[in-house]
C-alpha cells in the first residue's frame, strides 16, 4: 500500500511537467505560470534525497552521535526517525499540494536563504532570490574567512596567562566585519552600481545621460561612499580596540566574575533604556499614570513657537543606546568567545571545526545584532542567565550557544505571535 501511494505521488509529480493544472492554488499570478510547472517534481527530488540520505546514515555502521541539549544528533534512532517522518509527509504530498501549502520553488528558496541568513548570522530581510543569494554569500564569506583565523588559532591548546596573537587578531576582524555587515543593505544593486560607477565609468556613460534629470542615483551613491568611508574608520578602530582588549587576557583572568558583572550590567541597562524611559516618556505611563513623568519642556504649551528643547533624559537615552550597542554587547560576546575558545582548545565536543564554526556563526549573529537592533537583546540576555544558570543548568552547553538559541527561539515566538493577533 505505502509502494502504491509513492507512485500515486510520483505520478502526480511526474504530470505536472507535462500540464501544470491551472489555477495552482500555491501560484499568486492569473493565468499560465511556468515556475509552477516544476515547483512540484523539485520538492519531491529534494525531498527524496533527503530520505535516501538519512537512510543511508541510519544503515551506517558506526554513526556519530552528538548530545546538544540532552539530544543525541545523528544517531541511528534520530536518524531513522527522521526519515519515517519524511516518508510519512511525502506520502501526503498530494493533499499538501492541493491545500496550496507549499509556495513557489523562487519563494520557497529565496525565504528559506533569508531565515537562514537573519536566524543564523543576523542579516536583514531581502526582496528578491538575487538579494538572498548576496546576502547569504556574504555572511558565509566572512564565516570563512574568521574560520581560517579561529582555527589557527586553537588547534593548540592555551594558557591561562597567555592568549594566541592570532585569536586577538580574529576578535579584532569579527568585530569589525559585524560592524559593516550590519551597517549594509541585502540589495546588491547600489553597491554594484557604485562600483561599476567607480571602476568601469565608461559603460555608465549612456545610462548617466538618459538619467540625468534624476538625482536619485547619485544621491544613493554618495550615500554608499559616505557609510563606506565611515566603516573604513570606525572598523579599524574597532578592530584594534578588540585586539588589545582581547590580548589583555583580561577575559581569562577574571572568569567567572566578570561575566556575572557584565550580565548585570547589562540587564540593568537594558530595563532603564528600553522598559523604564520609554514608559515614563509616554503621555500614559503603564496605563495606570495620566501624565508622563518625563517631560519635555515644551509639554505645557499650546502651540510652539521655537526649536524644541533636548531634554537630560533624551541624551541620557542616546547614551546609553551607545554603551549598549558599541561597548557593553560587544565586551559580553568577546568575553564568552574566549571561554569558548580556551574550553575548545582544551576538550572538544563535537569537533575542532564544527564547535569553531558554532563558536562564529553565534558570535557574529550576536554581534551584528546587538550592532543594528539591541532593542531586545536584554530580554534574550536575561532569559538565558536565568534559564541555563538556576533552572536547566545541566544541559547548558556554553553561554554564547545558549544565547544564540535563545535569540533565535524568541524570534520564531514572536513571528507566530503577530501572525496569531493579526
Amino acid at each position: 500500500m505505502w509502494v502504491l501511494l509513492f507512485c500515486l505521488v510520483m505520478a502526480s509529480c511526474q504530470y505536472s511537467l507535462l500540464k501544470s493544472v491551472q489555477p495552482d492554488p500555491a501560484s499568486p499570478i492569473h493565468g499560465h505560470n511556468q515556475i509552477i510547472t516544476y515547483s512540484r517534481p523539485i520538492y519531491f527530488c529534494v525531498l527524496c534525497g533527503l530520505i535516501l540520505l538519512l537512510d543511508a546514515g541510519a544503515k551506517a555502521r558506526r554513526p556519530p552521535s552528538y548530545a546538544v541539549y540532552g539530544l543525541h544528533l545523528f544517531s541511528a534512532d534520530f536518524l531513522q526517525s527522521a526519515r519515517d517522518h519524511l516518508i510519512v509527509f511525502l506520502c501526503c504530498f498530494p493533499a499538501i499540494s492541493l491545500l496550496g501549502l507549499f509556495p513557489q520553488i523562487d519563494t520557497f528558496c529565496t525565504f528559506l536563504l533569508e531565515q537562514i541568513d537573519m536566524l543564523f548570522f543576523g542579516g536583514s530581510a531581502v526582496s528578491g532570490i538575487a538579494s538572498a543569494i548576496y546576502s547569504v554569500g556574504r555572511s558565509v564569506s566572512a564565516a570563512a574567512l574568521l574560520h581560517i583565523f579561529c582555527f589557527s588559532a586553537v588547534k593548540e591548546p592555551w594558557s591561562t596567562q597567555h592568549i594566541p596573537a592570532l585569536f586577538s587578531a580574529f576578535c579584532g576582524l569579527l568585530v569589525a566585519l559585524s560592524y559593516h555587515l550590519s551597517r549594509q543593505s541585502s540589495d546588491p544593486t547600489v553597491l554594484l552600481s557604485f562600483i561599476q560607477c567607480r571602476f568601469f565609468p565608461k559603460s555608465l556613460h549612456q545610462n548617466l545621460e538618459e538619467s540625468a534629470s534624476d538625482p536619485l542615483p547619485q544621491k544613493m551613491k554618495d550615500s554608499v561612499k559616505d557609510v563606506l568611508r565611515s566603516d573604513l574608520i570606525v572598523c579599524s578602530v574597532a578592530a584594534v580596540l578588540s585586539f588589545a582588549v582581547s590580548a589583555s587576557t583580561v577575559f581569562l583572568s577574571l572568569r567567572p566574575f566578570l561575566s556575572v558583572a557584565l550580565f548585570i550590567l547589562a540587564g540593568t541597562v537594558g530595563l532603564l533604556t528600553h522598559q523604564l524611559l520609554p514608559q515614563l516618556r509616554k503621555h500614559h505611563p503603564w496605563m495606570w499614570l495620566s501624565h508622563p513623568l518625563l517631560k519635555s519642556r515644551e509639554y505645557q504649551q499650546r502651540e510652539v513657537r521655537d526649536v524644541a528643547h533636548l531634554m537630560w533624559f533624551e541624551r541620557l537615552y542616546v547614551w546609553l543606546q551607545c554603551f549598549e550597542k558599541y561597548i557593553l554587547y560587544p565586551a559580553i560576546i568577546l568575553n564568552a568567545l574566549t571561554i569558548d575558545a580556551f574550553s575548545i582548545s582544551n576538550y572538544r565536543r563535537l569537533g575542532t571545526h564544527w564547535d569553531i564554526f558554532l563558536m562564529i556563526v553565534a558570535g557574529m549573529k550576536l554581534l551584528r545584532t546587538s550592532f543594528c537592533n539591541p532593542v531586545h537583546q536584554f530580554l534574550h540576555l536575561s532569559f538565558t542567565v536565568l534559564f541555563f544558570h538556576f533552572d536547566y543548568k545541566d544541559i547548558s552547553e556554553s553561554f554564547l550557544l545558549d544565547f544564540f538559541m535563545v535569540s533565535i527561539v524568541f524570534s520564531k515566538a514572536s513571528e507566530a505571535t503577530l501572525a496569531l493577533l493579526w
